[in-house]
């Protein structure tokens, strides 16, 4: 991950995007289970809602892909697509979750 990168695209000092990565894995794990929650009471609202805030904060750091999933997931709760929500939000899960690992390696090695 090239935190430089971020850094630049979002107009900050290398040493301010530190403090940002901190907020977003202190703030995501909470969307993260407001989706849950929401698919196993099949409320389709609760996960769209969780989906819209992570769409905005992952493409705010560039992580497009993640983002790009997080709209789809948008557009299905919309859609009531439980059926299809139940396909397609526990692989975004575990993106996620994934990335808040990787995130947090990234604040180890500093």
């Amino acid at each position: 991950m090239d935190v430089k990168q971020i850094a630049s695209r979002l107009g900050l000092e290398e040493d301010d995007i530190y403090d940002v990565l901190e907020l977003f894995i202190q703030t995501t794990p909470s969307d993260l289970m407001k989706m849950t929650t929401g698919l196993n009471k099949q409320d389709t609202v609760q996960v769209g809602e969780a989906a819209h805030s992570l769409k905005g904060s992952t493409g705010t750091l560039g992580f497009i892909g993640i983002s790009n999933h997080a709209q789809l997931i948008m557009k299905l709760s919309r859609e009531k697509k439980i059926e299809d929500l139940t396909q397609t939000v526990p692989p975004f899960l575990n993106q996620m979750k994934d990335l808040l690992l990787e995130l947090n390696e990234v604040l180890k090695n500093r």
